[in-house]
């Protein structure tokens, strides 16, 4: 599995770690589905994950919200680096909504001067439920995920509580052929795991793009297929 660490750091050597992500569900080292917390994380390496991110960011006095990713290897329960990201990443919605913050809110108080005691900000973390991402993209599973251009003639996304969803389309715009393919990050959060799959399913199902093909169809399967269900997703899943 691939889990990444939200971290935030001052500038001044304090570092806070903001729970962890399974970003394990990637097609061609692009990220297709991604949740919080990650299942089947035992709490040892959970974190002792943590403590590694914060020491790391806090030593070099890394100031933003960034990512510390690793690869885990559940056979040995080890974790190695992989890489730090040193920006807000399109998957942090699944942390916010679990942890109940604003981490955009967190970088333009930092920016202002007035995020001034983040070991507080720690102190208050405390997860609540299942968060779930999927990224809507315009493109064509059929055709080797070829990217799609053209009208999108309806849009139209549910309006539900523990939905989120993030976007920039409505009807009647067009996709340009010079673009990054993702359309929209449909976010649900509930209670545990299988309720916030549940929600998602739902969620997909009264998701309404027409005019261009999209991989709407693709996440639906995905959702329904036993590997992700039961959490054994790995790097090499979508293969």
């Amino acid at each position: 599995p691939h889990i990444e660490l939200q971290v935030f750091g001052d500038g001044a050597g304090t570092a806070v770690a903001v729970g962890e992500r399974d970003c394990s569900i990637q097609r061609r080292n692009q990220k297709v589905v991604e949740e919080c917390p990650a299942p089947h994380l035992p709490e040892p390496q959970r974190r002792a994950m943590q403590r590694t991110a914060e020491q790391l960011l806090a030593s070099v006095n890394y100031r933003n919200a960034g990512t510390v990713e690793f690869i885990y290897d559940a056979r040995e329960n080890q974790f190695y680096f992989l890489e730090v990201n040193t920006r807000l990443q399109v998957e942090h919605g699944v942390t916010e909504e679990v942890f109940g913050v604003d981490l955009v809110e967190w970088m333009l108080q930092q920016a202002a001067g007035e995020l001034t005691d983040l070991r507080s900000h720690r102190d208050a973390l405390q997860p609540k439920g299942h968060a779930i991402q999927v990224r809507v993209y315009a493109e064509d599973p059929a055709r080797d995920f070829q990217p799609c251009a053209g009208l999108l003639s309806r849009v139209e996304f549910p309006v539900a509580q523990h939905v989120r969803i993030d976007h920039w389309i409505e009807t009647g715009i067009e996709v340009p052929a010079y673009f990054d393919p993702m359309l929209a990050k449909i976010i649900v959060k509930d209670d545990d795991r299988d309720q916030a799959l549940q929600t998602l399913e739902s969620t997909l199902a009264n998701t309404k793009l027409y005019g261009i093909e999209t991989n709407l169809g693709y996440l639906r399967a995905l959702l329904k297929d036993e590997t992700l269900r039961e959490g054994r997703m790995t790097t090499r899943y979508l293969n």
